[in-house]
This record gives structure tokens, sequence and C-alpha cells, in this order.
């Protein structure tokens, strides 16, 4: 090798030199650039016939633990989906105070049992009444008020949704546009460590919105998956199509039957078919994932609550039991039931033995007005015993006869022994059924000579008296919202005192006062598990206002569990966002001890070059 040779050897390391001091300045000066990892500059000895001739950089390079970025990841979208919950829960928890507030329904409810209280010791005091019709019509105002609040709360998440699938559309498309500018470089002629950086950055803010799955291709391009399967970018972008409603209800429901289905949902076109990717449980994470948990199931389970607790508010005080009474014909025994007051939504209770097995069975039969809503399921009580049958009453009494008996073994039998009444018999002489009770728990419409019970409340929608109807959209759905004192009651309030009218009740008779109160305050009622409240197997049973102090606990709890399990997501996440910046982030303190070692090879070289200028200066004089 000569002098020629080596100043050119010296000149390439000068110029891979220099190529490293400016990429020092750039991790430098990106040190706290989001999402701007450290770059490295890979050299390579330039060999020519078998003998080394200079050093070569080739483009800068980034230094990424692709493992642990998909860890991150992961976690993003965890911590994504619970710190949507956890804010919007906290709203939830605010709106439904503490059980021991005045202004909570716990609390509400509690001041109405004290104006009851009240009554029981001076009811013919109007001024003492009055404050009874106070208390009842701020429960039902407080009702409805948080209904709306739920119900807006659920609108916000639709809103949320919309703007969140705008965002993951504009990072699609941007993911995608990075992608082709990388493709287009895989000649290795420049680098696309930043535009990777530019990508990164894209898809960590997709992994909040929604978890995700990322694939490197042969072309350096990445595509990017849903968690289950369906494709959003490679070097195209797919589009999210979001049909977002501008008002929701407690009605408004989310069904994978488009004709049922009255909130927005997310689809995408798929192979030329347009796709429900909420049906598919593309979103089970990320932000999206946590606003759609929201609306279709935490309160949608919220709303349940305030109706269960609306549905027991009203039927607590309104309800009848009536019992059977023992009937005979012939060798056969059983009851005869009164169906007066039955309506719709009204139950009545039967238990018989059939030897063998000899196993008591409990059916519920319930009534309704509109075959259409027919059959019911077994869910439609609290009761996980229960075999629910549905009958329309609203047809003559032979007929709900035949359809009750379509119900029943052979060995028990129903019939007629007048206009308003079912009579069950067992076998008689068989000796193979026995029927051991029958009862029924009614809603009459009036407000006197019905019992002690008072229909204090009513449905606002049509304004007639509460009775859990199971015709078409069950009344339930929504009724906290509907929840409105009985008219009749507000305009006279001595109903609350006045159960008969022959004889009359004397204006100082406590009798339906104290009635009232034991219902409000100690009935025991059972609470349809799709509240969230008990178990399917184990109801929560209680009175109405030891329900009111539960649910109020329970958003407490709710709201507790999500912030432990977002603080402990966040653990895990910031010790992996430690992890991966050590490894991929930019160290100032590395970079200027590199920057030194660049500064003496650069040094070096000049020396070299220097040197070799010298010989040159010497073999020159030589030549003289």
């Amino acid at each position: 090798m000569g002098l020629y040779s080596s100043i050119s050897v010296a000149l390439s390391g000068i110029r891979t030199t220099q190529a490293g001091i400016d990429l020092v300045s750039r991790n430098v000066a990106n040190a706290s650039t989001p999402g701007y990892t450290r770059k490295v500059l890979p050299q390579q000895n330039v060999v020519a016939g078998g003998q080394g001739i200079g050093v070569r950089s080739e483009g800068a390079v980034r230094q990424v633990d692709l493992f642990l970025q998909q860890q991150l990841r992961t976690q993003n979208a965890r911590a994504g989906s619970l710190e949507v919950l956890s804010s919007f829960l906290q709203r939830v928890d605010n709106l439904f105070g503490r059980p021991e507030d005045e202004t909570s329904i716990a609390g509400v409810l509690e001041a109405l049992g004290d104006s009851l209280q009240d009554l029981t010791t001076d009811p013919a005091n109007s001024a003492v009444r009055q404050s009874v019709i106070n208390q009842a019509s701020r429960s039902a105002e407080l009702l409805n008020y948080l209904t709306n609040q739920v119900q807006g709360l659920r609108l916000d998440a639709e809103n949320n949704i919309a703007t969140a699938v705008d965002d993951v559309n504009a990072l699609l498309q941007n993911i995608a546009n990075v992608n082709v500018q990388i493709s287009q470089r895989q000649d290795g002629s420049i680098s696309t460590a930043d535009l990777e950086d530019q990508r990164d950055l894209a898809i960590d803010k997709l992994s909040n919105l929604l978890d995700i799955r990322v694939v490197e291709q042969n072309d350096g391009s990445l595509s990017v998956f849903t968690s289950s399967g369906f494709l959003l970018a490679d070097k195209t972008a797919q589009v999210l199509n979001f049909d977002e409603r501008t008002s929701i209800a407690a009605n408004s429901q989310y069904s994978t039957d488009p004709a049922q289905r009255n909130v927005g949902t997310i689809s995408i076109t798929s192979g030329g078919v347009e796709v429900d990717l909420i049906q598919a449980g593309a979103f089970q994470g990320g932000e999206i994932g946590g606003y759609l948990k929201l609306r279709d199931d935490v309160l949608v389970e919220t709303q349940a609550q305030l109706d269960e607790l609306a549905s027991g508010l009203a039927l607590a005080f309104s309800e009848e039991q009536v019992n059977g009474v023992a009937a005979t014909a012939g060798p056969a025994s059983g009851f005869d039931i009164d169906i007066a007051n039955v309506q719709p939504g009204n139950e009545i209770h039967l238990n018989y033995t059939v030897t063998p097995p000899g196993t008591p069975v409990n059916i519920t039969f319930i009534a309704v007005d509109d075959p259409a809503s027919l059959p019911l399921a077994n869910t439609v009580t609290a009761n996980p015993n229960d075999q629910v049958v549905g009958i329309n009453f609203n047809q003559p009494i032979g007929d709900i006869i035949t359809d009750i008996n379509a119900a029943l073994p052979a060995e028990v039998v129903a019939s007629t022994p007048g206009a308003n009444t079912i009579r069950f018999l067992d076998d008689g002489a068989g000796a193979t059924s026995d029927v051991n009770g029958v009862s029924a728990v009614v809603t009459p419409a009036a407000l006197q000579d019905a019992g002690t019970g008072l229909a204090l409340f009513v449905d606002g929608a049509t304004n007639k008296i509460y009775s859990n109807s199971q015709d078409g959209q069950t009344q339930k759905l929504g009724f906290a919202g509907r929840i409105q004192l009985n008219d009749a009651v507000r305009n006279d309030n001595t109903l609350l005192v006045s159960y008969q009218t022959s004889p009359a009740t004397p204006s100082g008779d406590n009798t339906r006062p104290l009635d009232l109160i034991r219902r409000l305050k100690e009935n025991q009622r059972e609470y349809h598990p799709d509240s969230g409240i008990g178990g399917g197997g184990s109801p929560f049973s209680g009175s109405v206002d030891a329900f009111a102090r539960r649910l109020v606990s329970f958003q407490t709890g709710q709201v507790a569990e999500v912030k432990r399990d977002l603080e402990s997501v966040s653990l895990v996440k910031n010790a992996l966002e430690e992890k991966f910046a050590d490894g991929t982030g930019v160290n100032v303190d590395e970079e200027m001890a590199n920057l030194l070692v660049l500064q003496n090879a650069f040094a070096a070289n000049a020396r070299v070059i220097t040197a070799i200028q010298e010989m040159f200066q010497t073999l020159l004089t030589i030549g003289r």
C-alpha cells in the first residue's frame, strides 16, 4: 500500500468520524424529543483485492427491543382502558355520594322514612302529611336526575368513541404513509431510522386507543392488526366507520342485530364485506375499549341498579300479598287464589310436589296483556329456583286456565270456580301430587279499599300504577327516569292515612302509615342480579332502604377496585417505560463520552494525513 492509498484510508476515517459526530449532535439535540430513539452508526471495513482500503459508515440504525416494545404497547392499551373507566366511575361515585350523605339516594330515602315515622305519630296533621309528599317527590326526582346523568355519561362515552375513531383513522393513515416511505428506501442508501421513530410514535399513540398487534414485513413496513386479527394498516390504511348517535336513553342498547341496535358501532370493510368490529371483539382494551365497556356494560348496569331501586320502591308501597284459600273437590285438595287485582307483571306463585321424585317445584305465573311477549325467560324473576311461565291474562278466564294447565304436569290441575278465581288441585286419591301452597302478589289500581298499601308512585310515561309489566319492552327498563309521585296522592294527602271508605278511616288512624314505613324499612325483597348487586344464585335480599345503601356503597367499591387495577397496571407500565428508555433513549453522558472518542479519532486521522503530507514533501525535496 502506498502513500496515496494511505491518505485515502485516512480520509475515509475522517468522513466516517464526521458522520459519527453528526449523529452524536442529533442524538443530543433530540434527547428529550418524544419518540426519538438513540441512533448508532455501524462501520464496515472496506476491502478490495483481499486488502482493507478504508472504512465506511452505513446508515444510522436504531437499537430497539421489539419484544419489550410490544409488552409496553399491551400495557398502554390496558392503562388507556382503565384510565377511562377510573375517570368516569369517579364521576358516577360523585353523583351517588356516600350512604350517610343527606343528598344521596340512600339519604333521601332515609328522609322519606323519617317523614313516615313522623306520620305514624301524627297522621291527622296536614303539614306532616305534606312532608311525606315532599320527601316522596324528592325521592322520585332524584332517581330521575340520576338516570339523566347516567345516560349523559353514556352519551359522553359515545361522543368520545367518535373522537377516538377519528384519531385512529388519522394515525392509521400516518402509519401507512411512513410504511410507503420506508419500503422505498430498503436499498440501504438512506437510513430509515428517523422514519421508524415517527412510525413507532404513531403506533404507540394507537396502542393507547385500542389493543393492537404489529408484524414486520420483508420490505421494512409494519402491518398493524387488531388483537382479534383484523388488518388496520400496512402500506394502505383501513378506515374505521362509527355511526354516532346524538342521543342515548336507558333503552338505547348495543345489539349484534342492526335492527335492534340503537347506539353507534365501529365497522370496517374487510374483503368487500362490512364487519362490525365490536361484535368481533376487536376492542378489549385501549380508550375505545374503556368507552365501550362504560357505554354498553358498566353504565347499563348502573342504570339497572337505579331501575331496580325504583321498581322496588314503587312495588314495596303498592303490592299486596294474596294468600290462597284451602279448597277441595272430592278427594282432590288444593287452593283457590283471587286474581281480581292482577295487573300485567303481577305474579302467581305455585308450589307443588309430584312423587316420584318428591322434589318441591316452584312455578311463577306472570300476567301479560300482549301474547307477543311470550314466552318469558326464567330470569325474569330474581329467584334462581323459579320456573317462570308467562300467561296472557287479556283473554277469557277459560283460555287462561287452558294456558296454565299446559304448563302443569297431569297430576296438578287448574280450574276456575268463579270469574276472578283460579283453583289449583292435586290428584286426590292418586296421592302422587300435593299442592303445597298458592299465593299472588298484585298491585291494586284502587288507592282505597284494597289493603293498607298505597300506590305512592306511578310510571310517568303512562301515569299508571307501576306493576313491572313484561309487555313489549319491560316496564322496569328506564323506570328510574320515569318514576313520579302519584298525582292523586299529591292532590289529596289524606290518602296517606285513609285506606278504606266503608267504614271511613279515622283521620288519626296510623294503620296505613305504620304499614308504609314497614314496607320501606323492614319488608324483605329479592333484587334482580342483573343489577350487579348479589349473584345469580344468591340475589340480594333486603329492605328498599337497605338496597339503596348497598347501591351507593357499590359505586364506591367499584371505583376503588378500578383504581387499584390502574395503579397495578401503571406500575408495570412505568417499569417497562423505564427499561425501554434505558435501552433506546439518549444518555447524554454516554454521547459526550462517545464524542471524545470521535474527537480523538478525528485528530488521529488528521494527524495521519499530516504525516503523509510531510512524507510527500520530503519526497519532493529529494527530487530537487
